[in-house]
Protein backbone atom coordinates (compact mmCIF):
# COMPACT_ATOMS: atom_id res chain seq x y z
CA UNK A 1 0.00 0.00 0.00
CA UNK A 2 3.04 1.97 0.75
CA UNK A 3 4.56 1.65 -3.04
CA UNK A 4 1.54 2.29 -4.09
CA UNK A 5 0.96 5.97 -2.24
CA UNK A 6 4.58 6.82 -3.54
CA UNK A 7 3.51 6.22 -6.97
CA UNK A 8 0.16 8.47 -6.74
CA UNK A 9 2.74 11.06 -4.83
CA UNK A 10 5.67 11.11 -7.82
CA UNK A 11 2.66 11.19 -10.73
CA UNK A 12 0.98 14.19 -8.91
CA UNK A 13 4.20 16.12 -8.52
CA UNK A 14 5.28 15.60 -12.63
CA UNK A 15 1.72 17.13 -12.94
CA UNK A 16 2.57 20.08 -10.96
CA UNK A 17 5.82 20.42 -13.21
CA UNK A 18 3.58 20.24 -16.42
CA UNK A 19 5.58 17.33 -17.39
CA UNK A 20 5.57 13.61 -17.68
CA UNK A 21 8.82 11.96 -17.90
CA UNK A 22 8.77 9.57 -20.77
CA UNK A 23 11.82 7.26 -21.25
CA UNK A 24 15.69 7.55 -20.32
CA UNK A 25 17.28 5.80 -23.19
CA UNK A 26 20.19 4.10 -20.98
CA UNK A 27 23.06 4.33 -24.19
CA UNK A 28 24.10 7.78 -24.27
CA UNK A 29 21.87 8.51 -21.00
CA UNK A 30 19.99 10.61 -23.52
CA UNK A 31 16.85 11.40 -21.57
CA UNK A 32 13.40 12.34 -23.18
CA UNK A 33 10.59 14.03 -21.79
CA UNK A 34 6.79 15.09 -22.53
CA UNK A 35 5.71 18.84 -22.38
CA UNK A 36 2.27 18.50 -20.27
CA UNK A 37 0.54 20.84 -23.44
CA UNK A 38 2.09 22.77 -26.09
CA UNK A 39 1.74 26.20 -23.95
CA UNK A 40 4.74 28.17 -23.67
CA UNK A 41 5.10 27.37 -19.57
CA UNK A 42 4.92 24.10 -20.30
CA UNK A 43 7.30 23.71 -22.91
CA UNK A 44 9.56 25.46 -20.66
CA UNK A 45 9.24 23.38 -17.94
CA UNK A 46 10.23 20.36 -19.86
CA UNK A 47 13.12 21.71 -21.25
CA UNK A 48 14.46 23.18 -17.42
CA UNK A 49 13.10 19.59 -16.53
CA UNK A 50 16.23 18.09 -18.65
CA UNK A 51 19.04 19.92 -16.67
CA UNK A 52 22.65 20.21 -18.24
CA UNK A 53 22.58 16.89 -20.17
CA UNK A 54 20.20 17.53 -22.67
CA UNK A 55 17.56 15.29 -23.94
CA UNK A 56 14.15 15.45 -26.74
CA UNK A 57 11.18 17.10 -25.59
CA UNK A 58 8.17 15.94 -27.65
CA UNK A 59 5.56 18.30 -27.44
CA UNK A 60 1.99 17.50 -28.58
CA UNK A 61 -0.74 18.34 -30.67
CA UNK A 62 -2.53 21.75 -29.89
CA UNK A 63 -3.32 25.20 -31.04
CA UNK A 64 -2.28 27.55 -28.41
CA UNK A 65 -1.32 31.02 -27.81
CA UNK A 66 2.48 32.01 -27.43
CA UNK A 67 2.99 33.98 -24.47
CA UNK A 68 6.43 34.74 -23.89
CA UNK A 69 9.28 32.80 -25.63
CA UNK A 70 10.57 29.07 -25.11
CA UNK A 71 14.80 29.08 -24.59
CA UNK A 72 16.05 26.61 -25.69
CA UNK A 73 19.39 25.60 -24.63
CA UNK A 74 22.58 23.42 -26.45
CA UNK A 75 21.47 19.58 -26.75
CA UNK A 76 17.64 20.14 -26.43
CA UNK A 77 15.61 18.70 -29.12
CA UNK A 78 12.56 20.47 -29.17
CA UNK A 79 10.28 17.99 -31.42
CA UNK A 80 6.33 18.82 -32.22
CA UNK A 81 4.00 16.69 -32.94
CA UNK A 82 4.37 18.42 -37.29
CA UNK A 83 3.88 21.66 -38.19
CA UNK A 84 0.02 21.23 -38.99
CA UNK A 85 -0.57 19.59 -35.46
CA UNK A 86 1.47 22.13 -33.14
CA UNK A 87 0.49 25.80 -33.75
CA UNK A 88 2.13 28.51 -31.40
CA UNK A 89 1.00 32.08 -32.51
CA UNK A 90 0.81 35.51 -30.71
CA UNK A 91 -2.06 37.26 -29.44
CA UNK A 92 -3.72 39.52 -28.30
CA UNK A 93 -1.75 38.64 -25.12
CA UNK A 94 1.08 39.71 -26.57
CA UNK A 95 2.33 43.96 -26.11
CA UNK A 96 1.41 45.25 -30.29
CA UNK A 97 5.34 46.20 -30.44
CA UNK A 98 7.11 43.40 -28.62
CA UNK A 99 10.02 42.08 -30.55
CA UNK A 100 10.51 38.99 -28.36
CA UNK A 101 10.66 35.73 -30.35
CA UNK A 102 8.53 32.41 -29.63
CA UNK A 103 11.85 30.38 -29.46
CA UNK A 104 15.15 31.38 -28.70
CA UNK A 105 17.77 28.78 -29.25
CA UNK A 106 20.96 29.51 -26.78
CA UNK A 107 24.59 29.27 -26.93
CA UNK A 108 25.30 25.83 -26.87
CA UNK A 109 26.08 22.53 -29.32
CA UNK A 110 22.97 20.49 -30.86
CA UNK A 111 19.76 22.17 -30.31
CA UNK A 112 17.21 21.44 -32.83
CA UNK A 113 13.63 22.62 -33.11
CA UNK A 114 11.42 20.45 -35.40
CA UNK A 115 7.68 20.48 -36.14
CA UNK A 116 6.01 23.34 -34.89
CA UNK A 117 3.97 26.26 -36.56
CA UNK A 118 5.19 29.39 -35.59
CA UNK A 119 2.93 32.11 -36.18
CA UNK A 120 3.25 35.82 -35.45
CA UNK A 121 0.54 38.46 -34.86
CA UNK A 122 -2.06 38.76 -37.71
CA UNK A 123 -3.16 42.14 -37.23
CA UNK A 124 -2.56 43.97 -40.57
CA UNK A 125 -1.47 47.08 -38.32
CA UNK A 126 0.77 45.51 -36.54
CA UNK A 127 4.73 46.63 -36.64
CA UNK A 128 6.81 44.61 -34.09
CA UNK A 129 9.95 43.95 -35.34
CA UNK A 130 9.93 40.32 -34.58
CA UNK A 131 11.08 36.80 -35.43
CA UNK A 132 9.68 33.41 -35.23
CA UNK A 133 13.22 31.64 -34.27
CA UNK A 134 15.95 33.21 -32.44
CA UNK A 135 19.67 31.43 -32.74
CA UNK A 136 22.42 32.94 -30.78
CA UNK A 137 25.88 31.76 -31.05
CA UNK A 138 24.44 28.23 -31.15
CA UNK A 139 26.82 25.26 -33.12
CA UNK A 140 25.41 22.67 -35.45
CA UNK A 141 21.77 23.65 -34.67
CA UNK A 142 19.13 22.86 -36.92
CA UNK A 143 15.55 24.18 -37.51
CA UNK A 144 13.70 22.01 -40.14
CA UNK A 145 10.35 20.85 -40.76
CA UNK A 146 8.41 24.20 -39.05
CA UNK A 147 6.06 26.93 -40.71
CA UNK A 148 7.07 30.27 -39.90
CA UNK A 149 4.92 33.36 -40.45
CA UNK A 150 3.66 36.32 -40.24
CA UNK A 151 7.14 38.04 -38.44
CA UNK A 152 8.36 41.88 -39.04
CA UNK A 153 11.75 40.88 -38.63
CA UNK A 154 11.91 37.50 -40.08
CA UNK A 155 11.22 33.95 -39.67
CA UNK A 156 14.67 32.20 -38.00
CA UNK A 157 17.15 35.09 -37.07
CA UNK A 158 20.74 33.58 -36.47
CA UNK A 159 23.17 35.87 -34.82
CA UNK A 160 26.84 35.80 -33.60
CA UNK A 161 29.32 32.19 -34.41
CA UNK A 162 26.79 29.99 -35.53
CA UNK A 163 27.24 27.24 -38.03
CA UNK A 164 23.87 24.64 -38.34
CA UNK A 165 21.31 24.20 -41.05
CA UNK A 166 17.82 25.64 -41.70
CA UNK A 167 15.68 22.86 -44.06
CA UNK A 168 12.41 21.69 -44.71
CA UNK A 169 10.43 24.78 -43.47
CA UNK A 170 7.86 26.82 -45.58
CA UNK A 171 8.19 30.36 -44.83
CA UNK A 172 5.01 32.79 -45.38
CA UNK A 173 4.56 35.86 -45.54
CA UNK A 174 7.61 37.44 -43.36
CA UNK A 175 7.52 41.00 -44.07
CA UNK A 176 4.95 43.66 -43.10
CA UNK A 177 3.90 46.59 -44.71
CA UNK A 178 3.25 48.49 -41.41
CA UNK A 179 7.31 48.53 -41.44
CA UNK A 180 8.62 48.34 -45.10
CA UNK A 181 11.78 47.24 -44.35
CA UNK A 182 13.84 44.01 -43.09
CA UNK A 183 11.31 41.24 -43.31
CA UNK A 184 13.26 38.06 -43.85
CA UNK A 185 12.73 34.32 -44.13
CA UNK A 186 16.05 33.95 -42.83
CA UNK A 187 18.60 36.76 -41.48
CA UNK A 188 22.08 35.70 -40.53
CA UNK A 189 24.15 38.13 -38.53
CA UNK A 190 27.92 36.84 -38.13
CA UNK A 191 30.29 37.88 -35.45
CA UNK A 192 31.38 41.19 -36.64
CA UNK A 193 34.58 40.05 -37.34
CA UNK A 194 36.20 38.35 -40.69
CA UNK A 195 37.34 34.92 -40.16
CA UNK A 196 41.13 34.79 -41.36
CA UNK A 197 39.96 32.11 -44.26
CA UNK A 198 36.58 32.03 -45.68
CA UNK A 199 36.54 28.13 -47.08
CA UNK A 200 34.79 27.60 -50.18
CA UNK A 201 32.76 24.43 -49.40
CA UNK A 202 32.90 24.46 -45.83
CA UNK A 203 30.68 23.31 -43.14
CA UNK A 204 31.11 26.43 -40.69
CA UNK A 205 27.91 28.54 -42.36
CA UNK A 206 24.54 28.87 -41.57
CA UNK A 207 22.82 26.46 -44.41
CA UNK A 208 19.15 27.16 -46.03
CA UNK A 209 18.07 23.95 -47.89
CA UNK A 210 15.21 22.77 -48.98
CA UNK A 211 13.04 25.61 -47.89
CA UNK A 212 10.00 26.92 -49.91
CA UNK A 213 10.16 31.03 -48.62
CA UNK A 214 6.54 32.82 -49.72
CA UNK A 215 5.64 36.42 -49.75
CA UNK A 216 9.70 37.91 -47.58
CA UNK A 217 10.80 41.04 -48.85
CA UNK A 218 14.00 39.28 -48.65
CA UNK A 219 14.35 35.49 -48.51
CA UNK A 220 17.94 35.49 -47.09
CA UNK A 221 20.03 38.33 -46.04
CA UNK A 222 23.12 39.05 -44.10
CA UNK A 223 25.44 41.15 -42.38
CA UNK A 224 28.10 41.25 -39.79
CA UNK A 225 30.61 38.70 -41.09
CA UNK A 226 27.41 36.02 -42.10
CA UNK A 227 28.48 33.42 -44.07
CA UNK A 228 25.59 31.72 -45.39
CA UNK A 229 24.94 28.46 -47.82
CA UNK A 230 21.58 29.26 -49.40
CA UNK A 231 20.86 26.20 -51.48
CA UNK A 232 18.17 23.89 -53.19
CA UNK A 233 15.26 25.98 -52.06
CA UNK A 234 11.83 27.54 -53.85
CA UNK A 235 11.63 31.10 -53.57
CA UNK A 236 8.17 32.62 -54.18
CA UNK A 237 6.55 36.28 -54.94
CA UNK A 238 9.17 38.25 -52.89
CA UNK A 239 7.81 41.79 -52.27
CA UNK A 240 9.82 45.38 -52.31
CA UNK A 241 12.86 44.36 -52.91
CA UNK A 242 15.42 41.54 -54.05
CA UNK A 243 15.03 38.09 -53.00
CA UNK A 244 18.71 37.31 -52.27
CA UNK A 245 20.53 39.64 -50.22
CA UNK A 246 23.84 40.27 -48.71
CA UNK A 247 25.18 43.30 -47.20
CA UNK A 248 28.16 44.96 -47.68
CA UNK A 249 29.37 47.22 -43.90
CA UNK A 250 27.13 49.86 -43.05
CA UNK A 251 23.40 50.08 -41.49
CA UNK A 252 24.65 49.69 -38.50
CA UNK A 253 27.39 46.88 -38.80
CA UNK A 254 30.86 47.54 -39.36
CA UNK A 255 31.53 44.69 -41.46
CA UNK A 256 29.38 43.18 -44.36
CA UNK A 257 29.06 40.05 -45.29
CA UNK A 258 32.16 37.92 -45.62
CA UNK A 259 31.00 34.86 -48.14
CA UNK A 260 27.50 33.37 -49.37
CA UNK A 261 26.77 30.15 -51.58
CA UNK A 262 23.70 30.57 -53.87
CA UNK A 263 23.26 27.83 -55.51
CA UNK A 264 20.55 25.27 -57.23
CA UNK A 265 17.41 27.11 -56.21
CA UNK A 266 14.33 28.18 -57.94
CA UNK A 267 12.93 32.03 -57.45
CA UNK A 268 10.11 33.05 -59.29
CA UNK A 269 6.74 35.22 -59.49
CA UNK A 270 7.82 38.72 -57.62
CA UNK A 271 4.97 40.58 -55.81
CA UNK A 272 7.26 43.99 -55.70
CA UNK A 273 11.05 44.48 -56.65
CA UNK A 274 12.35 43.77 -60.20
CA UNK A 275 16.03 41.85 -59.64
CA UNK A 276 16.15 38.59 -58.33
CA UNK A 277 19.99 38.86 -56.48
CA UNK A 278 21.22 42.12 -55.24
CA UNK A 279 24.74 41.10 -53.81
CA UNK A 280 26.73 44.25 -51.99
CA UNK A 281 29.30 42.97 -50.57
CA UNK A 282 31.90 40.14 -49.84
CA UNK A 283 32.73 37.22 -51.76
CA UNK A 284 31.48 34.06 -52.65
CA UNK A 285 29.63 30.95 -55.44
CA UNK A 286 26.63 31.09 -57.21
CA UNK A 287 25.34 28.88 -59.80
CA UNK A 288 23.02 26.85 -61.45
CA UNK A 289 19.94 29.57 -60.12
CA UNK A 290 16.83 29.52 -62.28
CA UNK A 291 15.35 32.58 -62.45
CA UNK A 292 11.49 33.74 -63.55
CA UNK A 293 9.56 37.01 -64.14
CA UNK A 294 12.38 39.49 -62.71
CA UNK A 295 13.62 42.19 -64.84
CA UNK A 296 17.20 41.72 -63.60
CA UNK A 297 18.89 38.17 -62.62
CA UNK A 298 21.56 39.46 -60.88
CA UNK A 299 23.04 42.78 -59.81
CA UNK A 300 26.41 43.29 -58.16
CA UNK A 301 26.68 46.49 -56.52
CA UNK A 302 28.47 48.85 -53.82
CA UNK A 303 25.90 49.02 -50.64
CA UNK A 304 23.84 52.34 -50.33
CA UNK A 305 24.38 53.55 -46.84
CA UNK A 306 24.68 57.15 -47.13
CA UNK A 307 26.61 57.88 -44.15
CA UNK A 308 29.56 55.86 -46.04
CA UNK A 309 31.72 57.69 -48.44
CA UNK A 310 31.54 55.41 -51.74
CA UNK A 311 33.53 57.84 -53.59
CA UNK A 312 36.74 56.39 -51.54
CA UNK A 313 39.70 55.12 -53.90
CA UNK A 314 39.17 51.12 -54.51
CA UNK A 315 39.31 48.82 -52.80
CA UNK A 316 36.74 49.56 -50.22
CA UNK A 317 36.71 47.15 -47.00
CA UNK A 318 34.03 44.49 -47.57
CA UNK A 319 32.98 45.41 -50.93
CA UNK A 320 32.17 43.00 -53.34
CA UNK A 321 35.62 41.11 -54.35
CA UNK A 322 36.10 37.30 -55.17
CA UNK A 323 32.48 36.37 -56.16
CA UNK A 324 32.52 33.19 -58.54
CA UNK A 325 29.08 33.04 -61.05
CA UNK A 326 27.80 30.90 -63.33
CA UNK A 327 25.20 28.62 -65.15
CA UNK A 328 22.64 31.01 -63.84
CA UNK A 329 19.08 31.18 -65.75
CA UNK A 330 16.64 34.28 -66.15
CA UNK A 331 13.56 33.46 -67.74
CA UNK A 332 15.23 30.46 -69.63
CA UNK A 333 18.39 32.91 -70.80
CA UNK A 334 22.01 33.02 -69.44
CA UNK A 335 21.97 35.52 -66.56
CA UNK A 336 24.98 37.63 -66.65
CA UNK A 337 25.62 39.88 -63.79
CA UNK A 338 24.83 43.70 -64.21
CA UNK A 339 27.19 46.42 -62.46
CA UNK A 340 25.48 49.27 -61.18
CA UNK A 341 26.93 52.69 -62.53
CA UNK A 342 27.71 54.37 -59.11
CA UNK A 343 29.81 50.89 -58.75
CA UNK A 344 31.58 50.17 -62.22
CA UNK A 345 35.02 51.98 -61.08
CA UNK A 346 35.15 48.77 -58.17
CA UNK A 347 33.52 45.95 -59.30
CA UNK A 348 35.15 44.85 -62.44
CA UNK A 349 34.89 41.73 -64.32
CA UNK A 350 38.12 38.98 -63.94
CA UNK A 351 39.30 40.84 -60.92
CA UNK A 352 36.54 41.17 -58.37
CA UNK A 353 34.26 38.55 -59.86
CA UNK A 354 34.07 35.67 -62.80
CA UNK A 355 31.96 33.84 -64.59
CA UNK A 356 33.72 30.78 -64.14
CA UNK A 357 33.84 28.35 -61.52
CA UNK A 358 36.77 28.49 -58.96
CA UNK A 359 39.03 25.62 -59.31
CA UNK A 360 39.10 22.99 -56.94
CA UNK A 361 35.69 24.36 -55.55
CA UNK A 362 32.97 21.55 -54.41
CA UNK A 363 30.15 21.78 -52.88
CA UNK A 364 29.85 20.62 -49.28
CA UNK A 365 27.71 17.10 -48.94
CA UNK A 366 24.10 17.68 -49.80
CA UNK A 367 21.90 16.54 -47.91
CA UNK A 368 23.36 18.36 -44.90
CA UNK A 369 25.06 15.71 -42.77
CA UNK A 370 22.97 16.67 -39.78
CA UNK A 371 19.96 16.31 -41.61
CA UNK A 372 20.79 12.57 -42.64
CA UNK A 373 21.58 11.65 -39.24
CA UNK A 374 18.82 13.15 -37.24
CA UNK A 375 16.24 11.66 -39.66
CA UNK A 376 18.21 8.52 -39.05
CA UNK A 377 17.22 8.56 -34.96
CA UNK A 378 13.66 9.86 -35.37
Amino acid sequence: MLGKDRKIMRIAAQAVLGIVLATAVAKGQTMEVKAASCSVPDIQKAVDQLGKEGGTIRVPEGRVEAVGTVTVPGGVSLIGAGAQKTVLFRGNQTKPHSNAPIMQIGKGEGTRVSGFSIVGSRDLKNASWDSGVVVKNARDFRVDHCQIERFGMGGVNVTGECRGVIDQCLFIDNFKKTINNVGYGVVIYGPKTWREKAVPGSQDAVFIEDCEIRGSRHAVASNAGAFYVFRHNHVIGNDNSQAIDAHGPGYGSKRGTQWIEVYDNVIEKPVGGSVAMCLRGGGGIVFGNEMRDYKVGIVLTLDFDSKLDWTRPYPIPDQIRGMWLWDNTLNGKPALPVVSARSAKHIKSDRDYFLAAPKDYRPYTYPHPLTREKRKRD
